[in-house]
């Protein structure tokens, strides 16, 4: 599994913990990482797939939580009311006037679009998933942003992904956006970032939005530092910090061999003793730090593991876009 450098600490101070160039003999070892050239090969095999998927996931996550209802002049309806004196005859509804002793005026709700920027890690340890169980992260972060797009998309909202290094801005639109930003995303990872590299918030439109899908593994002043750059810019931004179960609970047993997965060395651990319990201390106190980073801003974090069903992930993500377009307005880009 990958290591980062916070966790690699913890393990390099264990008495038997040392570097192992090869597999020692009946180490319980956790499942490699695809590299990714082959890992863009299968996801773009399964694009068409993971696009249906995403699409019916939107749909659920739509009928499970509820719209923006404020008056004004959107196109979804919300309700019906008296016609006010003065009003022209164009905004009668005459079908349901007719229906009692009154005319009725057909009421919209309000949509002033927020522009939305989605960025995903591609760093190495997105490849790495431990057991044929659970979908490589980096699917995961794939399926959720195609995902969180198609109901952005419906909402009329403005859709921008993010390249990998933040460097460049696409604006996802049109009846084959999904394609598009899967085909822009899947191409991205050919090409990985050597380590977990963070985007720049130089381009992103001022009052948008900006969610992160990535596992995590963030050096905390690199990560603070993007937060209080998007802030400068009046963006807010949202963590979907993707997880696999064995990051969590690091369930091996035994001599276990790890792999560096972004240029470490790798390491082999015979007894764990009370160095499980130990990971377990720091992985939480790295969560708590980068949930504090968030929660200082006005920011968000949410944790998925990638054995929990994607649907819960964008709910609580959908329910904090909306409750921060009701607090502000969207920005152009």
């Amino acid at each position: 599994m990958p290591v980062p450098a916070f966790l690699r600490r913890l393990f390099s101070r264990a008495a038997d913990a040392r570097p192992a160039m090869g597999a020692a003999a009946g180490a319980s070892r956790p499942m490699s990482a695809q590299d990714g050239p082959a890992l863009a090969r299968v996801l773009a095999a399964r694009l068409p797939a993971l696009i249906v998927a995403a699409q019916k996931i939107a749909l659920t996550v739509q009928q499970g939580s509820h719209a923006r209802r404020r008056a004004g002049s959107g196109e979804n309806f919300w309700q019906y009311r008296p016609a006010q004196p003065g009003e022209t005859a164009s905004r009668i509804d005459w079908r349901q006037s007719a229906r009692g002793d009154r005319p009725f005026v057909r009421e919209n709700e309000a949509q002033s679009s927020q522009t939305i920027f989605i960025w995903c890690d591609n760093s190495p340890s997105m490849g790495w998933r431990s057991s044929d169980a659970v979908p490589v992260k980096a699917e995961r972060a794939l399926l959720l942003a195609l995902a969180l797009a198609a109901i952005l998309l419906r909402q009329g909202e403005r859709v921008r992904l993010l390249g990998a290094d933040g460097g460049t801005v696409t604006a996802i639109s049109g009846n084959s956006a999904l394609e598009r930003m899967g085909t822009l995303l899947v191409d991205a990872m050919r090409h990985p970032s050597a380590s977990a590299t963070l985007p720049q918030a130089g381009h992103l439109a001022r009052n948008g939005r900006l969610v992160l899908l990535g596992d995590g593994l963030y050096d905390p002043d690199a990560f603070s530092g993007l937060l209080r750059a998007a802030l400068a810019r009046q963006v807010r931004t949202s963590l979907i910090e993707i997880i696999d179960p064995a990051e969590r609970d690091m369930p091996y047993a035994g001599r276990t061999r790890f792999m560096g997965l972004e240029d470490e060395a790798p390491l082999t651990l015979s007894a764990w003793g009370d160095l499980r319990a130990a990971y377990r201390t720091a992985f939480a106190r790295h969560q708590q730090q980068l949930s504090d980073l968030c929660r200082a801003g006005g920011n968000a974090m949410i944790v998925h593991t990638t054995d929990d069903p994607p649907e819960r992930a964008l709910l609580a993500l959908r329910t904090q876009l909306a409750a921060a377009h009701q607090s502000g307005g969207g920005a152009r880009a």
